[in-house]
């Protein structure tokens, strides 16, 4: 929904005012009667209540965006803004199987930041949350000097018996990926490519590039699916024996889960999953695809490692999930291998190749 033409300075509507509006924003009702259930006071006191579920794990995750740095308003829509805020914290909640359930927002803002686009930041995040069933319950909002900052906290709960953890994984285990890798920093790479393409043009030509051909790339980089679908199968149809969603770059978080196991990994490089979209938008920039998969950040999906049989089982339960490779001891280290056959120490790094803003 656009806001264009409109803009109401907050000053005019005080903080309260702009509480107010932002109350009745997120005073949707979703689909999960639990998380209605069990709240007992939301927005509208000093801090929000609610009940803890009996044989349930309680999840808290935060997520910090700031301008600049995680976002470029550029091209990135307050709607958009607002859906990718709930989505990093939701894919922490799916990475140890858990359901999501209770969301608090900390908007910094500044000086040129108008009441219509707090209001859009919201219509992205109530979206987001009622497509995984979660509620906003609260939250803060101050002024900023500088760009603007984000903060979500998440609650979720998990059952004590099925929460899956990042240690765990077992020398033999097949490592796997859901959906496709490396998407994000394609859809990055096109939006800042068309940012300066629009750099310095008159008014009257604003940024609005065709980015039809690219739709996939962008949609994965501005509006990314956190996995709880595959996450409530991992969790509860098959046993998994460690796992952690993608959000540093693949070849970080392998990193990271082999130290949580004290294990080692080989990383296999023709069964990178990659959309065709992803390889065309690296080949016009000369670029390798194999480095999108493997350094891109914000992917949001989930890395895991399954024994042999189960992953059989799950196999038959969905299509959407990799073998990229297998866990081994810790002394034979994290390799990476090539397509002919070599293999390479791994780099435990996310992507440094492009600006740190997006």
């Amino acid at each position: 929904m656009s806001t264009e033409g409109q803009r109401t300075e907050i000053s005019t509507v005080g903080e309260f005012g702009l509480i107010r509006r932002i109350s009745e924003l997120v005073a949707i009702r979703v689909d999960d009667s639990n998380v209605h259930e069990h709240l007992i006071m939301g927005i509208g006191d000093d801090a929000a209540a609610y009940k803890c579920s009996p044989g349930k794990v309680q999840l808290l995750t935060t997520d910090a965006l700031i301008e600049g740095v995680h976002f470029d308003l550029t091209y990135t829509s307050m709607q958009h803004l607002g859906w990718k805020a709930i989505a990093a914290s939701l894919s922490d909640i799916a990475a140890m199987g858990g359901a999501a359930r209770y969301v608090t927002i900390t908007l910094a803002l500044p000086q040129k930041t108008s009441v219509e686009m707090v209001e859009e930041f919201y219509r992205g995040a109530i979206f987001a949350c009622r497509k995984y069933s979660c509620l906003i319950i609260g939250g803060d909002t101050t002024a900023s000097l500088a760009n603007m900052m984000i903060s979500v906290s998440l609650t979720g709960e998990a059952d004590e018996q099925k929460i899956i953890y990042r240690k765990g994984a077992q020398v033999g285990d097949y490592l796997c990926v859901t959906g496709h890798l490396g998407g994000s920093i394609a859809g990055l790479r096109i939006l800042q490519r068309e940012k300066q393409r629009y750099a310095g043009a008159p008014a009257a030509e604003s940024f609005q590039p065709d980015l039809g051909p690219y739709h996939e790339v962008i949609e994965k980089h501005l509006m990314p699916k956190p996995r709880l679908d595959i996450s409530r199968i991992l969790a509860n149809d098959v046993h998994v024996h460690s796992m952690i969603d993608i959000s540093d770059g693949l070849a970080a978080d392998v990193h990271q889960l082999c130290a949580a196991g004290d294990v080692g990994a080989a990383i296999w490089e023709h069964n990178l999953p990659l959309l065709a979209s992803t390889q065309k938008v690296a080949s016009e920039f000369s670029e390798s695809p194999t480095e999108y998969a493997l350094y891109s950040g914000e992917e949001y999906e989930l890395l895991f490692t399954i024994g042999e049989s189960e992953f059989a089982k799950l196999e038959r339960l969905t299509n959407d999930v990799t073998v990229i490779g297998k866990i081994r001891r810790k002394e034979d280290g994290i390799g990476y291998v090539r397509e002919q056959g070599e293999e390479e120490p791994l780099r435990p790094a996310g992507w440094v190749h492009f600006p740190a803003s997006g």
